[in-house]
């Protein structure tokens, strides 16, 4: 009895084994936020950061700070320069961070950026934690 138990065993193991279903972000209904096409553009002392944020979770987030290593003060703000306390992006959306909407200003650099170097500027999002986007000088 113990043997046709193994093998009754071993022949459902291995067709269940191959019956798996791996849940994808939108399966579970997750958040997640994939940045593109980061800019960093220089303007005198200080630079601003557009980049696209494209969210492929079932569910959004929302950006409640920014930080980089490169500034000591890192700030969103509007199309106006108003700083912004946070940005919501929507499931299944593209939200865009560009010069007349919502960017990053990166203000008091701790030194001086140069044409064509990579930096980071993390997003810090309130379900996700913190979102590195690199990104070349221009």
């Amino acid at each position: 009895m113990t043997l046709r138990r193994a093998l009754v065993f071993g022949a459902l193991a291995a067709a269940l084994g191959g019956c798996v279903h791996y849940p994808t972000i939108m399966d579970v209904g997750g958040t997640r936020i994939l940045p593109s096409k980061g800019r960093a553009v220089r303007q005198g002392e200080s630079a601003v950061f557009y980049c696209e944020l494209q969210s492929v979770g079932k569910f959004g987030d929302t950006i409640i700070g920014v930080t980089s290593t490169i500034a000591r003060d890192v700030k969103l703000v509007n199309g106006q320069g108003q700083p912004v306390k946070s940005l919501a992006i929507d499931g299944e959306t593209t939200v865009l961070l560009v010069p007349k909407g919502t960017h990053v200003v990166l203000a008091d650099l701790t030194r001086p950026l140069v044409e064509g170097e990579t930096i980071i500027v993390t997003l810090l999002l309130q379900k996700a934690g913190g979102l590195g986007v690199v990104t070349v000088v221009e």
